[in-house]
């Protein structure tokens, strides 16, 4: 089969400056915050977070840390990408910070920096929240403002578990807030997205080799029968 047969139904990855032009051209979409009808700027009505995925929400601390918000927003899964022991940008919480015993936590280590390495974080956050949402529960990611640390996990939770691209990932998550994740997250992004790219490839690779050796098996005992039967 040519080049042009292998790749289909393949998404080509993304370099980084398509995605960081998503991330920039892109206008989030105006939603209401849960169950504030009226206010001028979500920025100082407290409690910021937004619908982002089924069951699961992207926020920044103020919603994290008012949890009779969070409990009336049916929220089961917290998972707080600022959960950094130094530095800047921390959110204070942690298991004991919650009383209620609906909610289940998970903090990362992690700072917004673009020399820090986010992808050690990945296969752990994203096993938390497709775990909680497969349960029936409702995650909420959150950092400080909910536009970087956090955006970069809900979009890696969107490639590796939902096998969305980069571009569809960041995308959808724009549409929802105003994300904004620091360039060396992006980076980050556009490696996973070419890496799991490779993978899909040569799975179809070895599809297309397999297919063709059972053709070729076929092939071969149809002209074997073709022969005894001439004999």
């Amino acid at each position: 089969m040519g080049m042009q047969g292998r790749f289909r139904g393949l998404e080509f990855p993304s370099y980084f400056d398509e995605l960081k032009d998503i991330v920039t051209t892109i206008e989030p979409r105006f939603r209401i915050i849960p169950e504030m009808r009226q206010h001028v700027s979500r920025f100082t009505d407290g409690a910021d977070m937004d619908l982002v995925y089924p069951k699961l929400y992207l926020g920044d601390c103020d919603a994290a840390m008012n949890e009779a918000y969070l409990l009336r927003n049916g929220i089961t899964h917290i998972l707080n990408a600022a959960d950094n022991t130094a530095g800047p940008a921390r959110v204070k919480t942690g298991p004991e910070f919650y009383k209620s015993p609906t909610i289940t936590y998970l903090g990362l280590d992690l700072l917004d920096l673009p020399f820090v390495n986010i992808t050690v974080h990945f296969e752990k956050a994203v096993d938390f929240i497709d775990e909680a949402i497969n349960s029936g529960g409702t995650v909420l990611v959150h950092c400080r403002q909910g536009r970087s640390r956090s955006a970069t996990i809900v979009a890696a939770f969107l490639m590796l578990k939902r096998n969305m691209t980069a571009a569809k990932a960041l995308t959808l998550l724009r549409e929802s807030r105003e994300i904004r994740p620091n360039n060396g997250f992006l980076q980050h992004l556009a490696d996973l997205d070419l890496k799991l790219f490779r993978i899909k490839f040569e799975k179809l690779k070895e599809l297309e080799s397999s297919s063709d050796s059972d053709s070729d098996s076929d092939s071969s005992s149809e002209s074997e029968s073709d022969n005894e039967e001439n004999s």
